[in-house]
């Protein structure tokens, strides 16, 4: 009983970690986004924005 309740913890476990590895991956992506319309400077976080803009 204790081996079949360490296999379902250790696999819990497993999948955790691979949800972690895959949320990381998602925040460097947006890190890079981020950091290619942002900027800091002493007055604070400055975004630009770029590209067509258009109004309806």
């Amino acid at each position: 009983m204790n081996e079949e309740l360490l296999t379902r913890l250790v696999d819990a476990l497993e999948g955790i970690n691979n949800n972690l590895g895959e949320m990381k991956v998602t925040l460097d992506i947006m890190q890079r986004y981020i950091d290619g319309f942002a900027t800091v400077s002493r007055e604070g976080m400055r975004i630009g924005v770029t590209g067509d803009i258009t109004t309806y």
